[in-house]
């Protein structure tokens, strides 16, 4: 099926119905209201087995694996042939999931050096449900993917349960602009180019720490009660510990904030329950 002008979405997540899943489609959702075709893949569907890591690389060369695998063949076309891609991948442990990366690596093998992808409009979105940890760690291997494979993205999206709902409708901001750049590739005009591009989109050069901080930020802003100012204030307090070069005495801070705002997100939780 030809689908130069299509939006692809990918859910790289085992739960086919799951916040990842809900993400990928508002972002779809937003591409399909802006005038584009969409196509929404579950990744369950199709998981390419491992990189055998084989010599002679003639991958490189002839651009296909050199082992009979149907899920990569069906999602490396996809992927080959769409207008824009939305890749969604829960994050577990402060990683990628299992079977995205499967699908890096052999698209690395295969189809790097060649870059028929250089230029192809894409967004990530990395989905760190139950604690938040790794909300940004677990979205770098995604953008290294879009780097390494010299395609021009758009800002991450890093989704807690904290922040869910308006990352839904950033998603579908996202995806409407995504819609906008179909058939409009803009590639590299050199390798430093797009590194300092991906040196400079939102988050991915965020430190542990700072990850951290971002985490208990977006549980104190989910909380409309009298914890959420209180607790506020407690992460600014936070930030002047940091500026006086207290680290250590910052971190504690933002982890007794967090565990705070956690405790009383899940107990208004229970509440609307």
């Amino acid at each position: 099926m030809e689908t130069k002008g299509t939006v692809i979405g990918i859910v790289g997540s085992p739960n086919r119905e799951g916040r990842t899943n809900q993400l990928v489609m508002a972002s779809l959702k937003g591409a399909a209201q802006a005038g584009a075709a969409t196509e929404l893949i579950q990744m369950a569907d199709h998981v390419v087995s491992a990189c055998k890591d084989c010599l002679p690389w003639v991958c490189a060369s002839n651009m296909k694996c050199s082992y009979e695998d149907a899920a990569f063949e069906f999602l490396s076309d996809k992927v080959l042939s769409c207008g824009a891609l939305v890749l969604g991948t829960p994050i577990y442990w402060w990683d990628t999931s299992g079977m995205m990366r499967y699908f890096f690596l052999k698209m690395f093998r295969v189809f790097a050096r060649s870059a028929p992808l250089l230029g192809l409009p894409v967004f990530g979105i990395g989905v760190a449900g139950g604690t938040g940890n790794g909300l940004v760690t677990g979205l770098r291997p995604v953008y290294q993917f879009f780097q390494v494979m010299q395609m021009k993205a758009l800002e991450p999206l890093p989704v807690t349960r904290f922040n869910f709902d308006a990352c839904i409708q950033k998603a579908g901001q996202l995806g409407s602009e995504l819609a906008g750049m179909v058939g409009k590739r803009t590639p590299f005009t050199s390798l430093e180019e797009r590194l300092q591009w991906y040196d400079n989109l939102s988050y991915l050069n965020l430190s542990r720490l700072a990850e951290r901080r971002l985490l208990a930020d977006h549980a104190v802003a989910s909380l409309l009660s009298d914890d959420g100012p209180a607790l506020a204030m407690k992460l600014v307090e936070s930030d002047r510990l940091a500026a006086a070069g207290r680290t250590e005495q910052m971190a504690a801070e933002v982890t007794r904030v967090y565990d705070a705002a956690v405790k009383a997100f899940e107990e208004k939780a229970k509440k609307k329950g």
